[in-house]
Parts: C-alpha cells; structure tokens; sequence
C-alpha cells in the first residue's frame, strides 16, 4: 500500500452567487472522512460590489484558516457552450484565486470524470452523510485528491 500524505482539501462548486463546500480529509492508508463544518455554502451578496468580493474572499480564507485547509479545489466552470458559467460565478472564482492566502487549483469536468472512473468512490454519496447540493464540490475534492496521489 502506498503511504499518502494526510491533507485537507476544500471542494468547491460555484453556484450562482455561492460556493457550495464539502471538506475531505484523506489520511494514511487511503481512509477518508468527512469532518463538520459549520458551514455547507459562503454566499457573496452582490459579486458586482468590490467591497462584497472582499468580504466573500475574507470569509473563506477565514474558513480556509479555521479548518486548516491545505488546498481549495474549484470546479471548472466552460467557458462557452451549453453548461457555461454565469459572470458571477467567474467574479467568486477570481476571488478565491487571487487570494495569498488560498492554495487554489481548478479541475474540469472531465478530469473529474476521469479520476472518479480509474478511482470510483468506494462508499456511495448518500453515506457520506452531505447534503445533496454538496455532492458535486465532494465529487471534486475526491477526484482531485485521487487523480493526485492515484493509490
């Protein structure tokens, strides 16, 4: 078995004018959980106002620090076509990228995708014990941190 380092990672999916989280904490010996968290989404009132943006950016990086996340995984959003993302939620991803105090990746899709496929989830969503509307920035946390060490 291959010794994996424990990390917390922060998925997240962009939602409108709210990031929808679910923490994942993998530790050695490829076991899983998920710990509480007081909160399930941060909500940025207007993303249009400078000053909401910061406070949005603020409130995570606070939950960032709170819960020790190492690495915050943000579901990519297409640019064009059919499933693209609205302004806003560019606006809350920039945000969070540009954070100093955030270690932010994006994943697509399809490398979500991919990674479930070669490391399907070996509990289903439904014992995990999230929410439904938290099952994709799950989703993104587990594939980003198994297409990463890939035990």
């Amino acid at each position: 078995m291959i010794k994996i380092k424990a990390e917390r990672v922060c998925g997240v999916e962009l939602s409108g004018n709210d990031a929808i989280i679910s923490l994942l904490v993998i530790e050695e010996g490829a076991m899983f959980h998920l710990p509480d968290c007081r909160v399930t989404r941060i909500t940025c009132k207007n993303p249009d106002s400078a000053s909401e943006l910061r406070y949005f950016q603020k409130t995570f990086e606070q939950l960032a620090q709170d819960y020790q996340i190492e690495t915050v995984v943000i579901r990519e959003r297409m640019k064009k076509g059919k499933f693209s993302g609205g302004a806003n939620g560019f606006k809350l991803e920039a945000a969070l990228q540009l954070s100093d105090k955030l270690n932010t990746v994006l994943i697509s899709p399809t490398d979500i995708k991919a990674n479930l496929k070669r490391y399907p989830l070996p509990i289903t969503f439904a014992e995990t014990g999230l929410k439904k509307f938290q099952e994709p920035s799950f989703t993104t946390a587990f594939a980003y941190y198994a297409g990463k060490h890939e035990w």
